[in-house]
């Protein structure tokens, strides 16, 4: 995790505008739309997992059924972002990457790819910039 926490530091300096990363959380700012998410950084094993909280199912204008079928077909159109219900009743987007072929360069994709991915479904289901 050391390793990814260095790689991920060293990524935020040259950012415009640069990251900003507490412990095992990155701020990700969106500058082209004036808005921003948070990306949780975790290693499981032999991956690291980035996730972010797109919205509380509570904040979310369609009802729990409906929701989750949005979630599915969403997840079956996209091939790296992973859109699920976590047991905290959050709607949560995942990536995972292996750690023995993780470079920088990809990491810094995945990364702005889920923010921006879960920043936009955020949007479509809240209307809202709470993450």
């Amino acid at each position: 995790m050391e390793e990814l926490l260095r790689c991920i530091d060293e990524l935020a300096c040259v950012q415009c505008p640069p990251w900003q990363r507490t412990r095992t959380q990155l701020h990700i700012s969106l500058p082209r739309y004036e808005r921003s998410q948070t990306v949780r950084l975790a290693r499981q094993k032999d991956r690291y997992v980035f996730s972010s909280i797109v919205a509380r199912v509570s904040d979310v204008r369609e009802n729990r059924r409906a929701l989750a079928y949005r979630l599915w077909r969403r997840n079956a159109l996209m091939t790296l972002v992973t859109f699920t219900i976590d047991r905290w009743d959050r709607v949560i987007g995942l990536i995972e990457l292996t750690v023995e072929s993780a470079h920088p360069k990809e990491i810094k994709f995945y990364l702005e790819t889920l923010a921006r991915e879960c920043d936009r479904l955020e949007y479509i289901l809240t209307g809202a910039d709470t993450r």
